[in-house]
């Protein structure tokens, strides 16, 4: 999960967080991240990559989007934070640079309020429950699918 402690932009961690307190360790690694560029250090090995960050301009405050890597729609999406490198472009270089995995799918919660010292607002950590939970069904029926290939 991407994030801050800036009110709604906490939410990729929010996420993330919660994947994690669901989830076996060794089906998955959970990452906190500060900004994108940092996913750079640890993707490499990764087969599937699941990205959870706030966003703006895609819907209602608090609505959970899906997209998958590459997509054209992204591309109208604002992601939240200050970040040096966007997520976008992180995602690109990686593609460049042979380092990106074969399966990429971005998760985002819509935001409002991303300024310091604010909490996150109630709409947004309903949509930060809503992904993970969305999230987590995905991610389990994939290893369920795994499972019976292997059997």
């Amino acid at each position: 999960g991407i994030g801050s402690p800036h009110g709604d932009d906490r939410v990729g961690w929010e996420i993330a967080n919660a994947i994690q307190s669901r989830i076996n360790g060794e089906a998955a690694s959970v990452r906190l991240l500060r900004t994108p560029d940092e996913l750079l250090d640890w993707m490499e090995d990764t087969q599937e990559l699941v990205i959870c960050d706030a966003c703006q301009g895609a819907g209602e405050i608090g609505s959970v989007h899906q997209w998958e890597w590459p997509c054209a729609v992204l591309e109208s999406i604002s992601w939240s934070g200050t970040h040096n490198l966007s997520l976008l472009a992180v995602l690109a270089l990686a593609h460049q640079l042979g380092r990106l995995p074969a399966s990429v799918r971005i998760w985002g919660v819509e935001v409002q309020q991303v300024q310091p010292d604010q909490s996150m607002s109630n709409t947004v950590i309903t949509g930060a429950k809503n992904a993970a939970d969305s999230i987590c069904k995905t991610l389990c029926f994939r290893l369920n699918e795994t499972e019976k290939q292997h059997a």
